[in-house]
């Protein structure tokens, strides 16, 4: 069943029957849909939104759209219930590259369509912002693997109903999922693109620390997918840290840094204290006979 054909039978007619004039009037109301410009300082990002990295060119490419040719198409949003203020407050729900676009432009605000909150549940919050995230061609590897995570989460499906919906099978789901798994070092670097989605998968399985170590290796020397495989059937180990202290519990980028610093002294080693909080690294050399 496509991914597409789901959402309508969760939202109804809402977004398949519903059509929206974009004639430049402040307030239309269609259907019980309300399309309004609002202010952007009373939007707030929906909790579902599983995508962070949005790349500046393509927002400055929109931007120039929108400038040249106006803002075809309004974000969606859910107008929060009113709390302890009379000015509406309202979450993003579609359309966040857009306006990040306006944003650029300099304008305050935006047209949105309006959704009242009592009108959606928090189970159609979340599959719009993934149909939102999912019809984009430029979602990276750990972001797709997050937004199947969320619909999983959001909308009770086990992989398999999930691989269904998406037209894949079971093991593609799983295969997103454990990209999960890898340390934050190796996720972050498949999402600012130093790395690759088949380089980082033959990571999964090995500690934070030993990931973090090949990491470093597949950066400099440039592996390919082939080159890292033979490296880990081998067993070779990339880098010979010089850490003496085995009882810390120091992140791993920390230790890292330190025995790069280590290496620039003559027979060195590293003693480590402390935790993620408060520690101390002691380097020691000994460059007697030279």
């Amino acid at each position: 069943m496509p991914l597409g054909k789901s959402l309508d039978n969760i939202l109804g007619d809402y977004f398949g029957q519903t059509q929206i004039s974009l004639d430049p009037v402040k307030n239309i109301s269609v259907t019980n849909t309300l399309v309004e410009e609002i202010d952007l300082n009373n939007i707030e990002l929906s909790p579902y939104q599983t995508r962070t990295k949005f790349e500046t060119h393509k927002i400055e490419s929109l931007a120039k759209d929108i400038k040249d040719q106006g803002l075809i198409s309004p974000i969606i949003v859910l107008r929060k219930k009113f709390t302890d203020t009379t000015t509406p407050k309202y979450i993003l729900l579609a359309g966040e590259r857009r306006m990040r676009a306006v944003k650029l432009l300099g304008h305050t605000t935006i047209l949105a369509v309006i959704k009242p909150e009592e009108k959606l549940s928090e189970k159609q919050q979340a599959m719009i912002s993934a149909m939102e995230n999912l019809q984009r061609e430029d979602l990276n590897p750990v972001e797709l693997a997050q937004t199947y995570k969320m619909l999983m989460l959001t909308q009770n499906l086990d992989e398999q109903t999930l691989a269904d919906v998406l037209g894949n099978s079971s093991q593609y789901v799983k295969n997103y999922l454990k990209l999960l798994t890898l340390s934050k070092p190796v996720k972050e670097a498949l999402i600012d693109k130093k790395i690759g989605e088949g380089q980082a998968r033959h990571l999964i399985g090995y500690s934070d620390f030993e990931q973090l170590k090949y990491l470093q290796l597949i950066i400099e020397k440039n592996l390919t997918v082939k080159e890292i495989a033979e490296l880990l059937k081998k067993g070779i180990q990339p880098i010979k840290m010089k850490i003496d202290s085995p009882f810390h519990s120091l992140p791993s980028e920390i230790l890292l840094k330190a025995d790069r610093f280590a290496s620039g002294f003559p027979n060195s080693k590293l003693e480590c204290k402390g935790d993620v909080t408060k520690g101390k690294i002691v380097i020691s050399w000994n460059n007697e006979g030279k």
